[in-house]
């Protein structure tokens, strides 16, 4: 009988390897594509000005943009783990995320050099240090409940509570990650850009 059990225990979930894989595809694609027509001013300039470009709103206004950003993507997670479709969700998110990195400090350092690798670190910085384990924590806890149902549990009220715990404690520390997207990062980013004198 332990045996049987035993055989249905869900797997933990491959979240670092998975992050890897896409951190190095992120990394690589911006290279391949730097060697072809698309060039250095296409690229990169709409990429980072895109990223940039949410700076440049009044503070209330901005806050409510990455709110609206942040916060869908986090409510659709956590719907997501109630069903099946929590777990290529898990899987695809911490997949986009490294991509993401990846890309961001890839084309900055084509566009701008060294300092340009500065540049995107300072676009990360410091929400990237909250966002980067509760969305670890998030996906992990969203892949298992949905797991939960693909082997056919169901979704019982004590793990249901239990889920519920793990999404409200992420979702705290990632209201705090969009604060310091909105309020710090603004003016790490324009520092940085200020005293490398690249703009």
């Amino acid at each position: 009988m332990g045996k049987r059990i035993s055989h249905y225990e869900i797997k933990r979930f491959p979240a670092w390897q998975i992050f890897l894989i896409g951190f190095f595809l992120g990394t690589l694609l911006p290279n391949v594509m730097w060697k072809m027509e698309w060039r250095q001013q296409t690229m990169a300039s709409v990429y980072l000005l895109g990223t940039f470009a949410g700076q440049n709103m009044e503070a209330g206004e901005y806050f409510r943009e990455v709110l609206r950003r942040r916060g869908s993507y986090f409510l659709l997670s956590a719907f997501c783990g109630i069903s099946v479709f929590g777990v290529p969700l898990a899987v695809l998110g911490i997949f986009m995320l490294g991509a993401e990195i990846g890309m961001l400090l890839t084309i900055s350092i084509l566009q701008f050099g060294l300092s340009g690798g500065a540049v995107g670190v300072g676009l990360l910085f410091p929400q990237y240090l909250v966002y980067l384990p509760v969305l670890f924590y998030l996906l992990s806890a969203v892949y298992r409940q949905s797991m939960e149902i693909w082997k056919n549990r169901g979704l019982f009220p004590r793990k249901a509570y239990q889920y519920g715990i793990r999404i409200l404690l992420a979702g705290i520390f990632y209201f705090g990650g969009v604060l310091l997207e909105v309020y710090i990062n603004p003016w790490v980013t324009e520092t940085i850009i200020k005293s490398l004198n690249i703009f």
